[in-house]
């Protein structure tokens, strides 16, 4: 109710971090001036202000989030143990630090006048990429992990399927927080432990192991004939948290190729983002339209149409797309410098292609979409049973 979300029984929330240093390292706690996130000691690096803001601070958990000028609330200071005056000033998210530290600029090859602006978290950043703060598309990103972004114009929280709204740099606005688990990190498990492994089977190693992946898996028919794969590697999170699930391939045969498994993989992580953008689009309350694709996973032409066939939207595949987060840094900060208007970051997003949804896969793709979700709720008590006594 007050900050967004509760501590993760994961321990990797900010807040779990500080109260483990507390607890098992109490001579290193008392040692620390300020707790600071990564990309705000970055920041403090450049500018020599140790500060955060209503951004960078969400996974500390001790913020009062309904209001779009968030201070730590006094409540929540208290449960969590951790002393007040460890902890940073909170500064507006839109006004500049300062000016680079004169040694950082000379290091750096910058301007002596050139502003430091203060700092958000990767998330936050791909959503200003993708232009996800305005309109009615979502922004879904493929990395080590897969995330799918939109925007909603206040506080909200669903605990049931795991949606959170965090602080949007933009305005008093939010941005929807839906954390899918393993993304990209799934087909790199595949590609490095199943196809390009170095075992006791030998040595197949590529120093490029996704450059053939397209020209692979394109000949295999969509639906990769039945095989089905479950992307939780390292457990489930939207819209159903669960660190005991893991991943597998069903209903494999003799027929079965390696061919058919690298297209299950890609299959099987578009069909994990489509139960969660289905979440996403009705905690916002709003039909999404299409889909902005970014993300090192964005690379692939494949990938990109795969998702567009499977959500039944139109899929823009960005250019760049594995600097989508960069570029919305960029953007952010001609925004605050008052250079870009808002509707001018819109236009300057760059779109390489346009996926269109094939109608004639729309029964197929629904029909295993059933059977993905189907098994995550069959197996779930399967994988606890194998899982009892893992740290997840």
């Amino acid at each position: 109710q007050i900050h967004g979300i509760p501590p993760l029984d994961s321990g990797a929330d900010s807040l779990a971090h500080m109260r483990w240093l507390k607890l098992a390292r109490p001579d290193a706690y008392e040692r620390t001036a300020k707790f600071l996130e990564p990309m705000d000691y970055v920041a403090m690096r450049l500018s020599g202000r140790p500060v955060t803001n209503r951004c960078s601070s969400f996974l500390m958990l001790l913020t009062d989030n309904r209001r779009s000028n968030p201070a730590y609330h006094s409540s929540l200071l208290k449960w969590s143990g951790i002393d007040s005056e460890k902890l940073p000033e909170i500064v507006p998210v839109d006004e500049p630090l300062g000016p680079v530290l004169p040694e950082v600029a000379e290091r750096l090859g910058l301007a002596q006048d050139t502003l430091v602006f203060p700092a958000i978290n990767d998330t936050q950043a791909g959503g200003v990429g993708a232009a996800a703060f305005a309109g009615d598309h979502a922004g879904i990103s493929i990395g080590t992990t897969g995330v799918c972004v939109t925007h909603v114009d206040f506080k909200k929280t669903d605990i049931l399927n795991s949606l959170v709204s965090m602080p949007s740099p933009i305005g008093d606005g939010y941005f929807v927080m839906a954390e899918a688990g393993i993304g990209g990190g799934a087909l790199d498990f595949f590609l490095e432990r199943l196809v390009f492994a170095k075992d006791g089977f030998g040595d197949h190693r590529l120093a490029d192991r996704f450059s053939a992946l397209d020209r692979a898996v394109a000949p295999i028919q969509p639906g990769s004939d039945g095989v089905l794969f479950l992307p939780w590697l390292t457990g489930s999170v939207t819209p159903a948290e669960d660190g005991k699930v893991r991943g597998g391939f069903l209903n494999l045969s003799l027929q079965t190729t390696r061919e058919h498994l690298g297209r299950a993989v890609l299959e099987g992580v578009a069909f994990n983002l489509r139960w969660v953008q289905g979440r996403v689009a009705r905690f916002a309350k709003r039909d999404i339209s299409r889909v902005r694709f970014y993300g090192g996973g964005a690379l692939s032409s494949l990938w990109a149409q795969i998702f567009a066939d499977i959500l039944q939207l139109p899929v823009e595949q960005l250019r760049e797309p594995e600097y989508a987060a960069s570029r919305g840094l960029a953007l952010l900060g001609f925004h605050h410098l008052g250079e870009l208007s808002l509707e001018e970051m819109q236009a300057r997003v760059p779109v390489a292609a346009t996926h269109a949804p094939r109608p004639e896969l729309a029964a197929r793709y629904d029909a295993m979409f059933a059977q993905f979700v189907r098994a995550f709720r069959k197996n779930r008590s399967v994988f606890r049973g194998l899982n009892v006594g893992s740290e997840s």
